[in-house]
């Protein structure tokens, strides 16, 4: 028996039985408060896990102090993130907001690849880097700190405030390490 394909579904009976998709606005509406006790639920398992896997694998100290740590790999990593945060501020915050542009691909494809090719070589510096001292644990530790931490930061906090408190975070790193 062959299965039918979207083509041959009756109309009628696939009327009948829609499927739930959360990009159509289709389904079960949510709740403002179910939606934020999801999410902050995600956060608290999030958070919870990468404070954990980040003092099991002593990360702020081996990042500082161990010898093992590739540190020219490191300043190459740390280079490319404050360029990704240079190029992401100039985008927003001067094209977007005092130009009143709208920053898109379509608009901005030079900018998109720069900052492509600017998170690649800042993924390959620290992979480099934390190499010799975790090993296979590299992608683990490099994940952890983009899941548990870029990623909640870069949804939970407006764009303004993620580069005033993104400076200001790199600069007191940079001062911390030698």
């Amino acid at each position: 028996m062959a299965i039918p394909s979207r083509r041959t579904v009756d109309p009628e009976v696939a009327g009948r039985f829609p499927v739930p998709n959360p990009y159509t606005g289709a389904g079960p509406e949510r709740s403002f408060g179910d939606t934020a006790i999801n999410i902050l639920w995600r956060l608290i398992i999030l958070g919870i896990s990468s404070f954990f896997l980040f003092k099991r694998f002593n990360v702020y100290e081996t990042t500082f102090h161990s010898p093992h740590i590739s540190h020219e790999w490191f300043k190459v990593g740390l280079a490319t993130t404050i360029a990704i945060l240079f190029l992401k501020t100039y985008m927003e915050t001067y094209q977007g907001r005092f130009l009143k542009q709208k920053v898109n691909y379509q608009n901005y494809p030079k900018c998109t690849h720069a900052g492509i090719a600017l998170i690649l070589l800042a993924s390959l510096g620290f992979h480099l880097a934390y190499w010799p001292h975790y090993g296979w644990n590299t992608p683990l530790v490099l994940g952890l700190v983009f899941w548990g931490v870029l990623l909640q930061f870069m949804l939970l906090i407006p764009t303004d405030a993620q580069n005033i408190i993104a400076f200001v975070g790199l600069t007191f790193f940079l001062q911390q390490y030698k």
